[in-house]
């Protein structure tokens, strides 16, 4: 039975493209977040890197299948290419006329095609449907996706052509020469016309975007890229909210990822707009958190009746070295689905039955190890430079488990980092990631300890002992 259980994917999208099963069925709604996406003020959703939004994505669409009143659509851009805004006139950072508008725009015209497979919508509108055959003749919305509408506009003049669309829906002469002027401001009032009109909304519309890595693949510079685009769609959402339409675009994005947007206003869209996937509630049950619900939920698809706690116990044992066996695996963990999901798959790939000896548990966490600091490598990508990145676990290894910050910093400008603030840096993302954490003595001689991963509002300090993640140990032969 232990065998049959799907532990194999940690990719929402490669669940839902082959084990569509588990999406529908296994889906842990954390927090009830499938009620609160339907806020209308909640559009940002935000967790750590394998905190599971790309699942809620998944999940979603799969209920739009099944669900008359709902409709969505889900673009993945991480291969968008966002430098190309600025060829449509969008300056970075500019919210009246610049990449905000666009942003604004571009998103409007995405929503198009999404609400005009309401059947409602199509029957009541007619000047909807003349607009998106304009838009689709002037190459605008050929295709439902963002990318294929940023890299056509891009090249041909998206004010142009969206200025043709909508002179051609009123009747006037198309005049190429007229349209010289860039005016983004003006051609989103015109497209806001024609959706304010929208006659037969009655449904429920998301277009969700993931994939928001990318902009700061190439330097954290890029980060003002994602400001524009949350701002740009608070306006938009803002504006179907006033005219009671639930019409919406839903932004996935890691929490590392917002800690670098620069926009003074970060605080209050969080606060007001955002949702936060939370999976640690520091817990002194941690088996019945929604944590191990899903390791219950894929066991139930597997035929297995138990609970998460009664399966803990029945496959695996009581204690690891001395210590409570359920608290030692989650230290290797970042108290992720993402996590457990990859320790499970490594206890299977050791071709047994449960139940599993302390020496069984340990063989499947160094192996575990190795994906661990591939995942751990993946989330600072863009955060610290390449060459940085692929010293870290060098440096590590040579440092080992616990040190102080000085050592760090002396590996580091050892390896090009020349400046003690630049090593702090460094250090505070390896922090945000997981990497490592901070490590002291109370007054009364006990360890405390601070991990991101464990509370959100932890933060570095270069002043504390640093420690390594115990589930790099193994891959960094620190064991």
């Amino acid at each position: 039975m232990f065998q049959d259980i799907n532990f194999r994917y940690t990719d929402a999208q490669e669940e839902r493209l082959h084990a569509p099963e588990l999406i529908d069925k296994a889906f842990v709604d954390i927090d009830n977040i499938l009620e609160e996406i339907e806020k209308p003020e909640k559009f940002l959703v935000s967790g750590p890197k394998g905190a599971g939004k790309s699942a809620l994505s998944s999940k979603l669409q799969m209920k739009s299948d099944s669900e008359w009143n709902l409709f969505v659509s889900a673009d993945e851009l991480e291969q968008f290419e966002f430098n190309l805004l600025e060829k449509t006139g969008a300056e970075k950072g500019a919210s009246i006329g610049g990449a905000v508008t666009v942003w604004q725009m571009l998103l409007a015209i995405r929503l198009i095609p999404l609400f005009l497979k309401d059947e409602s919508i199509r029957e009541s509108n007619q000047e909807l449907i003349d607009f998106h055959e304009s838009l689709k003749k002037y190459g605008l919305s050929s295709s439902e996706s963002l990318i294929s509408i940023v890299q056509y506009t891009s090249r041909r003049g998206i004010f142009s052509n969206i200025k043709s669309a909508i002179a051609e829906l009123k009747g006037e002469k198309v005049d190429e020469e007229q349209f010289k002027v860039k005016d983004p401001a003006a051609i989103v009032e015109a497209i806001k016309s024609v959706l304010s009109k929208l006659k037969g909304a009655n449904s429920k519309y998301y277009l969700v975007l993931d994939g928001l890595d990318h902009p700061i693949r190439h330097g954290r510079s890029n980060a003002g890229y994602i400001a524009d685009l949350i701002n740009g769609s608070r306006l938009l959402n803002n504006f179907f909210a006033e005219h009671g339409i639930a019409a919406k675009v839903i932004i996935l994005v890691r929490d590392e990822i917002l800690m670098i947007v620069p926009d003074p206003n970060l605080t209050k869209r969080i606060n007001d707009n955002g949702i936060s996937l939370k999976w640690y509630d520091n817990s002194r049950e941690p088996l019945i958190t929604s944590l191990f619900g899903v390791l219950e939920k894929r066991a139930a698809l597997a035929g297995e009746s138990k609970t998460a706690s009664e399966l803990w116990h029945a496959w695996l044992p009581d204690q690891i070295h001395n210590r409570d066996a359920v608290g030692f695996v989650l230290d290797n963990t970042r108290y992720l689905p993402r996590d457990l999901i990859s320790f499970f798959r490594e206890l299977q790939r050791l071709r047994k039955n449960p139940p599993f000896l302390a020496h069984d548990v340990l063989a499947a966490l160094n192996n575990y190890s190795d994906w661990f600091q591939q995942e751990l490598s993946d989330a600072i990508v863009g955060l610290v430079s390449e060459n940085v990145r692929t010293e870290i676990p060098g440096i590590l290894t040579e440092l080992g488990r616990n040190f102080d910050f000085s050592k760090l910093a002396e590996k580091l400008r050892d390896r090009g980092v020349e400046s003690d603030s630049g090593a702090e840096s460094i250090a505070k993302e390896l922090f945000r990631t997981s990497w490592i954490g901070n490590v002291w003595k109370t007054s009364q001689g006990s360890d405390r300890y601070a991990w991101q991963h464990r509370k959100r509002s932890a933060s570095f300090n270069r002043n504390h002992e640093i420690i390594v993640h115990a589930g790099l140990w193994k891959s960094l032969n620190l064991v």
